[in-house]
């Protein structure tokens, strides 16, 4: 039972290193670089409100001409581009794999 434990810290601790690079921890939460947030919910939370930001600019028929805001659609597209880089890709990756390795062990108590 011991070398199982052991072993399955090994192997979460090397799949960690390999694919938990997006955020980081912080005081109080998690960063991704510049963009604090308070863990994975509170990103996809972020993510979710800037891509619905988005679709409703860009339902809006008077967009192109807000006096404020000279080519609204550029800001809409960054907005865009920048949601698309805060999704924790690698973290997920991170998730299936545990979970893989959980099942494992799980089969290898089990048998």
């Amino acid at each position: 039972m011991k070398n199982i434990d052991t072993a399955f810290l090994k192997s979460l601790e090397l799949l960690m290193k390999e694919h938990y690079q997006t955020l980081q921890p912080k005081k109080g939460g998690s960063g991704v670089e510049y963009f604090h947030v308070k863990g994975h919910q509170d990103l996809l939370f972020h993510i979710e409100a800037m891509i619905n930001v988005c679709v409703l600019a860009l339902g809006n028929p008077n967009m192109e001409e807000h006096k404020n805001i000279r080519e609204p659609h550029v800001h809409v597209q960054t907005v865009l581009e920048v949601a698309a880089q805060l999704i924790p890709f690698e973290e997920a990756e991170l998730l299936d794999q545990m979970r893989e390795l959980i099942w494992k062990i799980e089969d290898e108590q089990e048998g």
